[in-house]
């Protein structure tokens, strides 16, 4: 019997900063705790959103979480989780 597995997943997220805000799509790994019944994501990323967004502070939620990204010379940047 498995105890954990990890799972790259795409997620629906919202983008919202600079006064935008706006649908994306979030790459994420879910760790599930099979023994436990967690399931947790321990990295997460702007898998796509819009390019016409400005550089600046954005806050991006998705399943429930939230984490601060940055739109640097128009790459996006993460924080962990």
């Amino acid at each position: 019997m498995r105890l954990s597995t990890r799972d790259e997943v795409l997620l629906q997220g919202v983008l919202k900063g600079m006064k935008q805000e706006v649908p994306c799509t979030v790459r994420a790994v879910k760790v599930t705790l099979w023994t436990l019944g967690i399931r947790e994501y321990v990295k997460a990323e702007v898998a796509q959103a819009p390019v016409e967004l400005p550089d600046g502070d954005y806050q991006i939620g998705f399943e429930g979480r939230s984490m601060k990204v940055h739109k640097i010379a128009g790459h996006w940047e993460q924080s962990t989780l």
